[in-house]
């Protein structure tokens, strides 16, 4: 069976663990590239909110989501050209 193709973001380092870990998220799970704080909260149910809260703020910071509705985190798709298919 084939792997499937992964989207990887290259500038490593730039993001803490909890970051990288919605951004592959958001990035690989179809249905889930836009959702509300809440949704993210639900998805890393082992993580406190604060986690969560914190993470999306540096992902919105480094222009990797952008804020769409309010609280609905968006991926910014024109950062995903820069990023590698593995």
């Amino acid at each position: 069976m084939p792997i499937p193709m992964r989207i990887i973001p290259n500038d490593h380092g730039v993001l803490t663990l909890p970051a990288y870990a919605i951004l592959d998220n958001m990035l690989n799970v179809p249905e889930r590239d836009y959702r509300t704080f809440e949704e993210m909260c639900s998805f890393f149910p082992k993580d406190e909110p604060s986690t969560v809260r914190n993470a999306l703020t540096e992902l919105k910071d480094e222009k990797y989501v952008i804020i769409i509705h309010g609280n609905t985190y968006a991926v910014n798709k024109l950062r995903i050209p820069n990023m590698k298919l593995r």
